[in-house]
């Protein structure tokens, strides 16, 4: 019985061990797609592609230890990575358009979506809170993309096609937040018909996630494949970033995109997965928070200094106080159980 309790123990130590490590890899992949300055498209392209080739050593050792995955399960994959090819190529213009941590917070709209999916499709009960929550969550997005009264940054560019950047960048943040949920959503069912194989649908996810880079890299963006020319030009867009180049592309940019691959695509996700299913969801929830509260408020302000607007302050104040209430978060801090708990 001691020994069955240790090896627990032992257990669940090292699931908090490697979500911890996941969770530090996605709060620094934003300014890490930052550093490496790539386009875009292009950028999501190279990362996963990177991921894949990292990951697919691994899927083969699973594949034969477990078993392939199933066809309801390589579908859903699939699904799952073609809207996350989507919310990775808005992400990364959202970037580069109201910066790397005001965009990790934009992501979080994700909590709305999520349950959403599920009332919608599977016909799971939601909180009475979640329609008052949603709205919420909505106004702090919109505060914290700097739509009103504008963002922290006077460098660069204050409309792209026309549009203001902060209202762009707004647009491309909701958009990375929405395809996330879905993305979460399809990972879970596939998850769900898959028990105890990770790795296999990362692989699957990673290489579905390059048809929206290819699609808007083809028939939305001058730029094409671009591996010579960056966004930036001395760390700020440039005056008109939609017809002129980057700084060229250097050999530490080149280091950056790897760490991002490896890193932030193929073991972050992959290591979240791990943890996720092998902890109380409430603590997961809460752990989570670190990487965007870490992006936002330590990360990008020493790397780029991206200093918030009181408003956008504002307004990811809302985005993180709407998450922590209906992830169940705020009532396990007052000793109750979480929401949805018997």
């Amino acid at each position: 019985m001691a020994q069955t309790a240790v090896n627990k123990e032992g257990g669940t130590g090292k699931a908090y061990l490697i979500l911890i490590i996941g969770i530090i890899f996605l709060a620094f992949t934003a300014p890490w797609v930052k550093q490496s300055n790539f386009d875009p498209a292009t950028s999501v392209i190279l990362r996963c592609s990177i991921g894949a080739l990292a990951l697919l050593p691994f899927a083969i050792r699973e594949a034969k230890k477990l078993g392939a995955l199933n066809k309801k399960g390589v579908i859903l994959s699939i699904v799952a990575g073609l809207f996350l090819g989507i919310d990775f190529t808005a992400w990364n213009y959202s970037i580069y358009y109201v910066g790397s941590g005001i965009a990790s917070i934009l992501l979080n709209l994700q909590i709305i979506i999520l349950p959403a999916l599920a009332f919608l499709i599977d016909k799971e009960k939601v909180p009475r809170s979640f329609f008052i929550v949603a709205p919420i969550m909505i106004l702090g997005v919109v505060l914290s993309g700097g739509v009103l009264g504008g963002g922290g940054h006077t460098e660069g560019p204050t409309t792209i096609h026309g549009i203001n950047i902060a209202v762009l960048g707004t647009i491309e943040g909701s958009i990375s937040g929405i395809c996330y949920g879905i993305y979460l959503y399809a990972s879970r069912k596939a998850t769900k018909v898959n028990r105890g194989q990770y790795i296999q649908p990362m692989l699957f996810a990673s290489l579905a996630q390059l048809v929206a880079p290819t699609v808007v890299m083809l028939f939305f963006s001058h730029r094409g494949f671009d591996l010579t020319h960056g966004m930036m030009v001395n760390g700020v867009l440039p005056p008109n970033p939609e017809t002129a180049l980057g700084d060229p592309i250097t050999g530490m940019n080149w280091f950056w995109m790897i760490v991002l691959g490896v890193a932030g695509q193929a073991m972050a996700w992959t290591f979240v997965q791990y943890g996720s299913v092998r902890l109380n969801s409430t603590i997961v929830a809460g752990l989570l928070l670190l990487s965007p509260i870490s992006t936002v408020a330590v990360i990008a302000v020493l790397l780029f200094g991206e200093i918030p607007s009181f408003i956008q302050i504002l307004g990811i104040v809302i985005v993180l106080g709407a998450v922590a209430y209906q992830n169940g978060l705020l009532n396990k801090l007052r000793g109750g159980k979480p929401r949805g708990e018997p």
